[in-house]
């Protein structure tokens, strides 16, 4: 199979209508067109180090959640593109689209806390977070160990412990948070799983009431890689599944 024909079959999954204007996703990086694609790396993150494993695992083809390219470029001197082309690899990322799609990012970190009843939660029409219920009601501690069997953060914020509250109805995003925290309240949702929000936005949210997990931008997308390699399985492709995450947590003790 070649790349554009599994990308136009990933695309039913995730149609290119749920991606958000400002967003840049899509075909990244087209080597060959008519090159056979028979192994794939699917990766959060298209790092110089995810790079080096598609070419150590022989991939023609990289499958990323983020887009290697973002922001439009100036120049071509960035080290993990002119290896990509050098390589031959070309790069498809499903960013905001599979955020939204059915079964995507959303929905995948709403399943993983078991969740019932799921709705959407919308940021300027998109369908990019979730709102459910819990099998039953959970207090804090119970709450904050349900999030930690999901997706094993490494460090995680909370804001709003209440003493005696318990918690039901949850509403989800992975990755950045802010913009769907007004949604999350809005739908009577009893606490907010996300992936991260800046100081200033926690200390908005607490002003508010609202009960904020931030369990990690990585940690609350990777677990979607899964779900994209077996996309790619069910059309044929071998995959790899990469860990991309860079960032290093140091925790310093007296």
């Amino acid at each position: 199979m070649k790349t554009l024909e599994i990308y136009n079959a990933l695309r039913e999954h995730m149609p290119a209508s749920l991606a958000a204007s400002w967003d840049n996703e899509g075909i990244m990086l087209l080597s060959d067109p008519d090159r056979e694609i028979k192994h794939a790396l699917v990766t959060l993150d298209v790092t110089e180090s995810a790079v080096d494993a598609a070419i150590e695992h022989s991939c023609e083809l990289i499958v990323s959640h983020h887009p290697v390219i973002f922001k439009p470029i100036q120049r071509f001197d960035s080290p993990k593109l002119v290896k990509l082309v050098r390589a031959g690899i070309s790069v498809l990322s499903f960013h905001t689209s599979l955020d939204c799609a059915d079964g995507g990012t959303a929905d995948t970190l709403a399943e993983l806390l078991g969740l019932s009843g799921i709705e959407p939660l919308y940021d300027e029409g998109i369908p990019c977070g979730r709102v459910g219920q819990l099998p039953a009601p959970l207090d804090f501690a119970g709450l904050l160990d349900t999030v930690k069997a999901a997706v094993s953060p490494r460090i995680i914020e909370t804001i709003a412990e209440r003493a005696g509250k318990t918690y039901s109805r949850i509403a989800v995003c992975p990755g950045e948070g802010k913009s769907l925290f007004a949604a999350a309240l809005e739908s009577g949702a009893d606490a907010y799983v996300c992936g991260a929000m800046s100081y200033n936005e926690l200390c908005d949210a607490a002003g508010q009431g609202m009960t904020v997990i931030a369990a990690g931008h990585y940690e609350t997308e990777q677990p979607i890689c899964g779900r994209l390699a077996n996309l790619l399985s069910e059309i044929g492709i071998e995959c790899t599944v990469y860990e991309s995450n860079p960032i290093k947590i140091t925790v310093q003790t007296e």
